[in-house]
């Protein structure tokens, strides 16, 4: 009956019969002409549709990590891949790791294609039967060198006009010190050019105007590039150094005890040696062994990792600290992180907390070259460019582009070591 009379009132609204007539309608036997509207006004929302098989909408690396989402009320056995442009089906496969969902009352599986080496880039799209096909995506061989380059090349044109944030500049810096091996010298000044355009960044900067809050990370930063850029003009180097201490000093009136401080007495101890710093940096002893998470914050993140490479004196407890810490927040993201990425509900809250994770996974990776942990970057980077169950492409407008910067200079990296074939 409930549905009898909706359909019985939507009949009267477009037919208009009603049981009144309102006082402005004209009854007589020929009434005048009434002017009609042009169209009809319709106000609904149309449901938004996403597909049932949920892939990297940025696209896979040939020689990479090719994993898709599979959901439905039921699930096929097998998938296709497809090439686009002949409509052959070029790899064939079986959904794994089915799992139920009450809530949802769908299942989600994978769709691993990562077994697919094709030396040639094209367009793809996977398909099953009775759920339908993905979107298209591409595979080629310098997927996350491309990547990186695009999301490089941003930051520095921010850099060469003085728009860049003191946290992309620090990402550039982390990602240079780590991954030197993918920036280029195009000019072959023995000078990559990642450093010119940071120098051309500081030389832009007035440092009598940045506040207190901010000091402690642009001395870092300083601090930092004086350290690597040392080899290139000791003169600017020494120069750079000397302000971050001047910068830094301005900071204790109002900032004590906090992730920034913590990584700028890092970064000034590892180019200084200054015993001043080191003392400093002690005083947080008590507060990381009492704390278990403190890596999740990025200034303490960072700084551990410095302290740890630095070639002077150090605390053998605390890097002792620094490093069980580290391996047990990458062991636990690894272990959870499947969880994380084929979660049915928004519960890993848009890109933010897989973003978090993946910056602690990725510190880990570079102590530990864990190729499980390469293999759980691949899948986080996947999950953040649309392989998610909201078929959600968040880079690069959601999330810090300065953690993507990281993220994609290590894959980057890592793509520079395989081989275009396996052997």
């Amino acid at each position: 009956m409930v549905r009898w009379g909706a359909i019985c009132l939507i009949l009267s609204i477009f037919c208009g019969g009603c049981t009144a007539l309102p006082n402005n309608v004209n009854t007589e036997e020929n009434p005048a002409p009434v002017s009609m509207e042009n169209a009809p006004i319709v106000n609904y929302a149309v449901p938004s549709f996403t597909p049932n098989i949920l892939i990297d909408q940025n696209g896979y690396q040939t020689q990479g990590e090719k994993t898709a989402i599979v959901k439905g009320t039921r699930l096929p056995e097998a998938f296709r891949l497809v090439d686009c442009e002949t409509g052959d089906v070029v790899y064939m496969g079986t959904v794994e790791n089915s799992v139920f969902n009450k809530e949802f009352g769908i299942y989600t599986g994978s769709a691993d294609f990562g077994d697919y080496v094709d030396a040639v880039s094209g367009q793809y799209y996977l398909e099953c039967d009775h759920i339908g096909r993905s979107y298209s995506f591409p595979i080629s061989i310098t997927g996350y060198q491309d990547l990186f380059e695009e999301i490089y090349q941003e930051i520095s044109t921010d850099c060469k006009s003085g728009e860049a944030t003191i946290e992309d500049v620090l990402a550039l810096l982390i990602a240079y010190e780590r991954y030197g091996e993918i920036f280029t010298d195009k000019d072959q000044n023995e000078v990559p050019d990642v450093m010119e355009v940071l120098r051309q960044w500081i030389e832009q900067i007035d440092y009598g105007q940045i506040d207190a809050e901010q000091g402690a990370l642009y001395a870092a930063g300083l601090a930092k590039f004086s350290y690597l850029y040392q080899w290139f003009d000791l003169d600017f180097a020494n120069t750079c150094l000397q302000r971050a201490s001047t910068v830094f000093a301005r900071t204790q009136g109002a900032v004590q005890r906090d992730a920034e401080n913590f990584f700028a007495l890092t970064e000034l101890y590892r180019a200084t040696g200054l015993f001043t710093y080191r003392n400093r940096i002690l005083n947080y002893k008590a507060l990381f062994q009492n704390n278990y998470d403190f890596l999740e914050e990025n200034g303490y993140l960072y700084g551990a990792m410095t302290y740890m490479v630095t070639r002077q004196s150090v605390d053998v407890e605390l890097c002792d600290l620094f490093m069980n810490r580290l391996i047990a927040k990458g062991e636990e993201i690894s272990d959870g992180h499947e969880e994380m990425i084929y979660s049915v509900g928004a519960g890993n809250n848009g890109a933010e907390d897989i973003l978090r994770q993946a910056k602690q996974l990725s510190g880990a990776n570079y102590v530990l070259q864990s190729y499980q942990y390469n293999c759980d970057m691949e899948d986080f980077v996947h999950c953040l460019m649309g392989c998610n169950l909201q078929s959600v492409c968040y880079y690069p407008e959601d999330g810090d582009r300065d953690i993507y910067l990281i993220l994609l200079a290590q894959l980057a990296s890592i793509q520079e070591y395989r081989p275009l074939v396996e052997a």
